[in-house]
C-alpha cells in the first residue's frame, strides 16, 4: 500500500510542476430526497363493479411518473392486501421523502370515522364496517411513523352507497353522507374529491372522474405549490360541475411542497422561517371554512371565485346551462337542488329561483315569486352575480318587492363588477333612463355593442 501511495503523491507533484490539471476525487454529494407514490384503484367489488376507478388510478400513476415519482400501482385490493400494501409502502419510505397516496374506490364514514372499502368486503350493515373495512386513521398512522418529510393523501372516494343498490352507479360514497372531515396529521395534506357530507361525480359516460381528470392535468406543472394546485383543482371542479361538487383539503404542512418543484429547488428542501418565526410560503388550507368566510360558502370565494373570471362566452354558456336545468326540473331534480342549496351551492339556489320564476299564473303566482326572491337573495348575498342581477331586476320592476331603484342599482353594480354581461346592460339602461344625458345614451350603446347578442335583454325581459 505504501509504494502505491508514494507513486500517487509523486504524480500529483509532477502534475503541479508541469502545469497539468490535477484530477481530484469527487466529493460525496447527498442525493435529493425521494418522491414516492402509492396509487390504489379499487373497482371490482363483490357487490358490483365500480366504474372508472382503475382507469383513474392509471391516469394518476402516469401523471406522477412523468413528474418524477417512483410509483407503486395496485388495483382491486382486499382487506388483507390493503393493509400489507400500505405497510410495505410506508416501510419503504426514505428519510426526507415526499410521499403521495392516492385512492379511488368506495369510501364511507360511520359515526364520524372514515373508512376505505376493500374489494372483498360485502357490507350488510354499518356495524360490520369497523371489522371489515380499512380505517383511514390506519393509513395516517403508518405515514406518521415513516421518515418522510411530506405526506399527501388524495381520496377520490365519495361516490356511492354500498348498502343500497342503485340503478346507475354515479357516486363513490354512502348515501348522502360522503366522507367526514378529519384533522390532517403533522406534515400531511389530505385532499378529498368533495366536501364533507357531499357526493362526488363518478364520471358517468366518461373514462375518468372529473376530480381525477382535473388533478392529473395539473400535477405536471413545475413550481406550483400543492396548496395552490389543490385550490385550482377545487375551482375547476366546482366550475365543471356548476358547484355540485366542492373539493376539500385539510393541511398541516409547514412550508411549500410540490409535485414538480421549480427549477433549482431540491425536492423536499425545508423552508426557512422568517424573522417572525413564520415559514415563508407556509401552506394554507384550501377548500375549507376560514375566518371571515360567509356561511355556506366553500372554497375560494369573493374575487377569487371561479365565476369571477368568466369571459363573455363563459357567462353565456353558464346562463344556457342554468336554463337547461330549469327545463329539466322534475320533482326529483328540485329535491336534489334543494339539498345542494342547503349546503351553500349558489348555482342550485339560483336555479331554484328561476324555476319559481317560471311558475305559471294563477293563485300560486305570488307565492312562487316570493320563493324566487328568497332563493335569489340567498345566492346574491353569497356573491353570485347571476342571482345579484335577478334580484336587481326584481327591485327595478317592483316584482315581489317594492320598486326600489337604489336597491336595484346596488345589486346590478355588484353583478356588473364581476363582468356579468346582462348586469352591465341593465346598469347602463338604468343610468340612461335616470339621467337621459347624451353620455348615458352613448354608454348604453357602447355596452350593447360590446356585449354578446344573446345577452341583450333589458330589465324585466
Amino acid at each position: 500500500m505504501r509504494p502505491q501511495r508514494r507513486t500517487l503523491l509523486a504524480l500529483l507533484v509532477a502534475a503541479a510542476w508541469s502545469g497539468l490539471p490535477v484530477v481530484r476525487a469527487a466529493e460525496p454529494v447527498s442525493a435529493p430526497p425521494e418522491r414516492q407514490a402509492l396509487v390504489i384503484g379499487n373497482g371490482a367489488y363483490n357487490n358490483g363493479l365500480l366504474p372508472n376507478t382503475r382507469a383513474d388510478a392509471d391516469l394518476i400513476a402516469g401523471a406522477l411518473r412523468r413528474a418524477g415519482f417512483r410509483v407503486t400501482l395496485a388495483k382491486d385490493l382486499g382487506r388483507s392486501a390493503l393493509y400489507d400494501t400500505v405497510r410495505q409502502f410506508a416501510t419503504g419510505l426514505t428519510a426526507g421523502a415526499t410521499a403521495v397516496v392516492y385512492y379511488a374506490g368506495h369510501g364511507m364514514q360511520i359515526n364520524g370515522v372514515n373508512y376505505l372499502i376493500p374489494t372483498d368486503m360485502s357490507p350488510t350493515s354499518e356495524a360490520g364496517v369497523a371489522l371489515k373495512a380499512y380505517p383511514l386513521s390506519a393509513l395516517h398512522e403508518r405515514l406518521a411513523l415513516a421518515p418522510s418529510a411530506v405526506n399527501m393523501v388524495i381520496l377520490d372516494a365519495c361516490r356511492n352507497n354500498p348498502f343500497q343498490p342503485m340503478p346507475a352507479v354515479r357516486m363513490r360514497a354512502i348515501g348522502n353522507l360522503g366522507l367526514g372531515p378529519a384533522v390532517a396529521p403533522r406534515g400531511t395534506l389530505v385532499a378529498y374529491s368533495t366536501a364533507p357530507g357531499q357526493l362526488a361525480e363518478d364520471g358517468t359516460g366518461r373514462k375518468n372522474s372529473i376530480y381525477t381528470e382535473t388533478l392529473a392535468g395539473l400535477i405536471g406543472q413545475p413550481g406550483l405549490p400543492v396548496t395552490d394546485l389543490f385550490r385550482t383543482v377545487a375551482d375547476q371542479v366546482r366550475r365543471r360541475t356548476l358547484e355540485d361538487q366542492q373539493p376539500w383539503v385539510e393541511s398541516s404542512l409547514v412550508g411549500d411542497a410540490y409535485f414538480r418543484p421549480p427549477p433549482g429547488l431540491r425536492y423536499g428542501a425545508p423552508m426557512a422561517p422568517d424573522k417572525t418565526g413564520a415559514v415563508a410560503g407556509a401552506a394554507k388550507p384550501a377548500g375549507r371554512y376560514r375566518s371571515g368566510d360567509k356561511p355556506g360558502a366553500l372554497g375560494s370565494e369573493g374575487d377569487a371565485a371561479w365565476y369571477r373570471h368568466l369571459d363573455e362566452r363563459g357567462w353565456t354558456e353558464l346562463d344556457w346551462q342554468l336554463q337547461q336545468r330549469v327545463g329539466q326540473s322534475g320533482a326529483e331534480e328540485v329535491a336534489e337542488l334543494k339539498r345542494r342549496a342547503a349546503k351553500g351551492n349558489v348555482v342550485a339556489m339560483t336555479t331554484l329561483g328561476r324555476i319559481e320564476q317560471a311558475c305559471q299564473g294563477g293563485a300560486g303566482r305570488t307565492a312562487c315569486g316570493k320563493r324566487a326572491r328568497q332563493w335569489f337573495q340567498q345566492a346574491a348575498t353569497l356573491g353570485f352575480p347571476v342571482a345579484q342581477n335577478e334580484l336587481g331586476e326584481m327591485y327595478y320592476e317592483g316584482r315581489e318587492v317594492p320598486k326600489d331603484l337604489a336597491a336595484a342599482r346596488r345589486w346590478l353594480t355588484q353583478a356588473a363588477q364581476a363582468n356579468y354581461p346582462r348586469a352591465r346592460i341593465n346598469l347602463a339602461q338604468l343610468d340612461m333612463m335616470q339621467s337621459r344625458s347624451p353620455e348615458a345614451v352613448r354608454n348604453m350603446l357602447d355596452t350593447l355593442m360590446k356585449s354578446n347578442q344573446s345577452m341583450m335583454a333589458p330589465p324585466g325581459r
